[in-house]
């Protein structure tokens, strides 16, 4: 946790930080609100994370979908299942580069 702080200050320091434009790489759970949004290349999902706040999160070709321990796609992911998502957050939208189905 103390690496993850040092390196988010550092992004801060280099790039700045609450400003437009820029996003921080963030790790986010909660449940999926509603259903998924399949296509072939990717997709995108409510995220209602633990604090009540609605997140879409963007499923692009390059995303990493782990369920259990196996690997998954868009069409395992199911109205209020529990997930952790890893990417950049911009605003209140997160392009994931994985989704851990819990």
């Amino acid at each position: 946790m103390k690496r993850a702080l040092a390196v988010l200050a550092l992004a801060c320091l280099l790039v700045g930080c609450g400003s437009d434009g820029v996003f921080i790489i963030s790790f986010t759970s909660g449940t999926i609100a509603g259903d998924p949004t399949c296509r072939t290349n990717g997709g995108q999902f409510d995220l209602r994370d633990q604090g009540g706040l609605v997140l879409l999160v963007i499923l692009t070709s390059s995303t990493q979908i782990v369920v259990g321990s196996s690997h998954g796609t868009c069409k395992d992911l199911s109205p209020n299942a529990a997930v952790t998502v890893h990417g950049p957050r911009q605003g209140d939208r997160i392009t994931a580069q994985s989704v851990q189905v819990q």
